[in-house]
């Protein structure tokens, strides 16, 4: 539902009028800048994220599907219930409609991703981290760094990654662990816009916590919720725009509910910008 809304919000910021030079983004902010600086249009991004069947891009790892226990066997196996294979193979065919697979295919510094390195314990982001791994930015696949930002801790196992300097296999996982706002990623060459999700509806959410999933769960959840109660203070951006999102994580969502989502974004990202007018 994040990836959605923020569609939404990205379509709006292209209906008033604006493009965009640069874009950085993490976890599903990732998933969504990469098919903005593809070249995606408002109405295509409406169409391909909001009437996406989410639920499908669950590919379950061995075990998860068994019952009562499957999903705490695939924890401590697959270090998640589900693999990114199915996002990665949907993300390269939409990119690759608008003749994008490496990031080769995008102009030099349109696009930066970022990730957690877990084996490093460090944020990364990509392509100008694939250097230190040994690895060539212009060859390597624009949808495996997205899904590597995108891979939820335990809802997605960590993505692997062969470092060819010291033969080292590296996983990656969610880059809201390293920052949930990247905007400091940024370079500063134009005006700077940030999309920053907030609470829409109501705030309170309870986890019943049942057994290491169910916790598991409850952490990823509260840590993404938790920022959300805090008071902040927001730099790095010209323009901050706030985008409203419900049930952060929820893949059963129907297509209703998602073009509710996206509808309600795109209207509360449309009422914040000032529209561009042109001779």
């Amino acid at each position: 539902m994040r990836g959605v809304a923020l569609a939404g919000a990205a379509a709006a910021t292209l209906d008033r009028g604006y493009s965009f030079h640069r874009a950085v983004g993490t976890s599903a902010g990732a998933l969504v800048a990469a098919l903005v600086v593809a070249g995606y249009s408002s109405q295509e991004l409406e169409e391909e994220v909001a009437g996406l069947n989410w639920r499908r891009l669950l590919h379950p790892t061995p075990m998860a599907t068994l019952p009562l226990v499957g999903k705490q066997l695939a924890l401590m196996a697959h270090k998640g219930v589900n693999s990114t294979n199915r996002i990665e193979a949907v993300w390269s065919q939409l990119l690759l409609r608008k003749g994008v697979r490496t990031f080769a295919d995008l102009p030099e510094g349109a696009l930066q991703v970022v990730a957690t390195d877990l084996t490093h314990g460090a944020g990364v982001a990509f392509p100008h981290c694939l250097p230190s791994y040994g690895l060539d930015p212009e060859t390597f696949p624009v949808a495996r760094a997205v899904v590597m930002s995108a891979a939820v801790p335990f809802l997605f196992a960590p993505v692997p990654l062969r470092d060819t300097l010291t033969g080292e296999k590296v996983l990656f996982s969610d880059g809201a662990m390293a920052a949930n706002y990247p905007i400091g990623v940024i370079a500063k060459d134009r005006p700077v816009f940030g999309f920053r999700l907030s609470p829409d509806g109501d705030p309170h959410v309870h986890h019943s916590m049942r057994g290491p999933y169910g916790l598991a769960k409850a952490v990823i959840v509260s840590g993404i919720r938790a920022r959300y109660s805090l008071p902040r203070t927001i730099e790095g951006a010209d323009e901050v725009i706030s985008v409203p999102v419900r049930d952060d994580l929820d893949f059963d969502a129907t297509a209703r509910h998602a073009s509710a989502a996206f509808a309600r974004a795109y209207s509360a990202a449309s009422d914040q910008l000032v529209p561009i007018r042109t001779a």
